[in-house]
């Protein structure tokens, strides 16, 4: 324990944790940002640092809101090079939020964390509005004449996502095939809304192998999670859209709760610490971070039972940095990937290392961001992978930017599209070559 000098004006649930940090420099190799632009603030220990002089007064929030608190990833991957664990994001995140409460929120910012992103009908509105200017050509017409980029945050979104399916993984869910007997478990579906609306062939492959490997899919209607709430600095948004999905997942009558977005799934299974002084959620919302699992995990534990069919495919894994630092985590999707015949894995160089593109990260950095894309496809061209694959959805966004800039060969794929592909070649050696 450190020696507390000086009495915190704020953030003192974060103030013992900023203290001690050692400033040993260890971080700065496994920072992101700063192997990219190597100056002292870049650093876990620059950010814990100037946050812990605001905390004792001698600055203010707002003189580090541009860069220090602004550029940090919240990637945590300082964590593992850190010897007293300094949890470098949740501090950062904490003075965000501070930082907001002291300077208040971003307009734009407000009314998607308050009137869309907490309301399925209106994200369900906007993917019809969305889908509609692509059928209409509108959507092409704006980003060939330049008018997304005047549409701020919106328009640098839509051009990062690029057009949406047709289907979201809401609808998708309304045709998956039956449980594969026996059942060996029932589990609640944690959505995630960007991925529902960006990636939902992901999602649907993601429940296609869980009802094949004998787990009851169920999918209760959930709006956001909170996640870009908490990224941002937005508490109070944060708690809200906390409440909702617990209020909506109760009275879910499954076994456990599942997730195939490693941010998402990561943010549910912290709701006891969000909520812990709500006396009307507290006790559920402990039950919901329980009970919630990543779905790489959930079935790497379990065994896979589908027949799986051969991949003649290289592929390199990309570990999200929402994955947890400790335990098992991090090797499932490696574990699962091993099961599918002729499919080589390949070592991929920093493959915990962020890509840059959580949130809205690529737009508000995107010099920062691109240079870390940049890097991150340089470790993949050089390990000779034919497929990059994840398990996060800004991610997946992200590596298939940079795939099409740095890498139009490498194919990026979420780990339950690969499995999915497998069971499919199974299926069709089957039919071709029967028992």
């Amino acid at each position: 324990m450190t020696d507390l000098a000086v009495p915190p004006r704020f953030l003192e649930d974060v103030y013992q944790a900023a203290s001690e940090c050692n400033k040993c420099s260890l971080c700065q190799a496994v920072c992101p940002t700063y192997v990219t632009n190597p100056v002292e603030w870049e650093t876990a220990r620059g950010r814990v640092s100037l946050i812990r002089d605001a905390i004792e007064g001698r600055l203010e929030l707002r003189d580090i809101a541009e860069g220090p608190l602004s550029t940090c990833l919240t990637c945590d991957n300082c964590v593992a090079a850190c010897a007293p664990r300094v949890p470098t994001a949740l501090i950062v995140s904490r003075a965000r939020m501070e930082l907001h409460e002291q300077e208040g929120h971003p307009p734009g910012q407000s009314f998607a964390f308050r009137s869309i992103l907490p309301r399925p009908g209106r994200l369900r509105f906007l993917h019809r509005l969305s889908r509609a200017a692509q059928v209409t050509g509108l959507h092409a017409l704006a980003r060939r004449t330049g008018v997304t980029r005047w549409l701020g945050p919106a328009g640098a979104l839509m051009e990062h996502v690029g057009p949406l399916p047709r289907h979201t993984a809401y609808k998708r869910a309304r045709s998956l095939p039956e449980v594969t007997q026996p059942v060996r478990g029932r589990v609640g579906f944690l959505m995630c809304c960007y991925q529902n609306l960006a990636m939902p062939q992901a999602t649907e492959a993601t429940m296609r192998v869980l009802l094949a490997n004998g787990f009851e899919v169920e999918v209760p209607q959930l709006a956001c999670s909170g996640l870009p709430a908490k990224s941002l600095g937005d508490r109070e948004a944060m708690t809200s859209m906390a409440v909702a999905s617990v209020d909506v997942l109760r009275d879910l009558k499954v076994d456990m709760l599942a997730g195939d977005v490693a941010s998402c799934t990561a943010h549910y299974k912290q709701y006891d610490t969000i909520l812990a002084a709500d006396p009307t959620h507290a006790v559920d919302a402990q039950r919901v971070a329980q009970r919630t699992v990543l779905a790489t995990e959930l079935l790497a534990d379990a065994g896979q039972r589908a027949e799986l069919g051969p991949l003649r495919w290289r592929v390199a894994i990309d570990e999200p940095c929402s994955l947890p630092i400790d335990g098992t985590t991090r090797s499932a999707a490696r574990q699962l990937l091993a099961d599918v015949p002729r499919l080589e894995i390949v070592p991929l160089g920093e493959a915990a290392m962020c890509c840059g593109g959580p949130g809205m990260y690529f737009h508000e950095q995107p010099e920062r961001s691109r240079s870390i894309l940049e890097r991150k496809f340089e470790h993949v061209v050089a390990s000779g992978a034919e497929v990059l694959v994840t398990e996060n959805v800004s991610c997946l966004v992200q590596l298939r930017n940079g795939a099409a800039r740095y890498a139009p060969g490498v194919r990026v794929m979420h780990v339950f599209e690969v499995l999915s592909e497998s069971m499919q070649t199974a299926q069709r050696r089957s039919a071709i070559l029967p028992e």
